[in-house]
């Protein structure tokens, strides 16, 4: 990415406009809520989603610092990834060469599975026929 912007509020809307969502995690512990609630907005959090009301909670704005910034920013732009990549041997291990592209897979096909889906998933995982 090109210069981030300077200020604290800038690089926190930057943050928050280039996050991605987290389909799995609930929107009340999200990265998003979290940082609009440190910008003064308010968060947006779906009532019917969420099992508490979002405006009965007392929430304090969050101070974030300039070091956790960074972090955030590092994160985004995954750094570390690039600063320390997994070798072959980590990432498809001789056991089980296809597990991690299978939790991935996994993750992005959960939130959006119906009940039948969930039960099909549930007994396909008691039941291996191999």
């Amino acid at each position: 990415m090109a210069n981030p912007p300077r200020t604290i509020q800038a690089r926190l809307t930057h943050l928050l406009k280039h996050w991605p969502v987290d389909k799995v995690r609930p929107a009340s512990v999200s990265v998003q809520t979290y940082l609009q609630a440190a910008l003064g907005q308010k968060p947006e959090i779906d009532p019917k989603k969420s099992k508490r009301d979002p405006d009965a909670v007392p929430f304090r704005q969050p101070v974030i610092s300039e070091s956790s910034a960074n972090a955030l920013q590092a994160l985004l732009e995954d750094r570390f990834a690039r600063r320390y990549p997994m070798t072959k041997n980590i990432r498809y291990p001789a056991s089980d060469p296809d597990h991690y592209d299978n939790v991935v897979r996994e993750f992005e096909e959960a939130p959006d599975r119906d009940f039948w889906g969930r039960v099909k998933a549930r007994l396909g995982g008691l039941f291996r026929l191999s």
